[in-house]
């Protein structure tokens, strides 16, 4: 029978100049890989996904509750600069997993965005879930 392993997440600074927070369920920052966001019509999409692992899974129903979701970004430094708060108007999520060896669960959220704030602070929603 196989194991599951421990995925180590990266530092995001060591990858990417920002770091994306939910509220009111608090994803883990550091599992977040890649974001896009764009125009369809008149709506704009933030489309983004993230890793689940052992220590962090996330339970379905939580993840339609996302109301807000924050992307801040950092200097070269890792000091926040710029904040911009996104009110989630609809979302939706798929996840994929193929069970292949050393094979992590992705779930990937699409988000329709409601209205967008850019502010200067840095928003705290506490610590990941654990």
């Amino acid at each position: 029978m196989e194991k599951l392993k421990q995925f180590i997440g990266v530092e995001p600074l060591m990858e990417n100049r920002w770091i994306i927070k939910t509220h009111p369920i608090n994803i883990n920052p550091y599992l977040f890989r890649k974001y896009k966001m764009y125009n369809e019509g008149e709506i704009i999409v933030f489309k983004t996904e993230f890793f689940e692992t052992v220590m962090d899974t996330y339970n379905p129903k939580e993840l339609l509750e996302i109301t807000d979701i924050t992307l801040e970004y950092l200097d070269p430094t890792g000091v926040v600069f710029g904040v911009l708060k996104m009110i989630v108007k609809g979302i939706n999520f798929e996840r994929k997993h193929s069970y292949s060896e050393n094979d992590l669960m992705i779930t990937k959220l699409r988000v329709i965005i409601g209205e967008t704030d850019l502010l200067l602070e840095p928003i705290s929603y506490g610590e990941p879930k654990k």
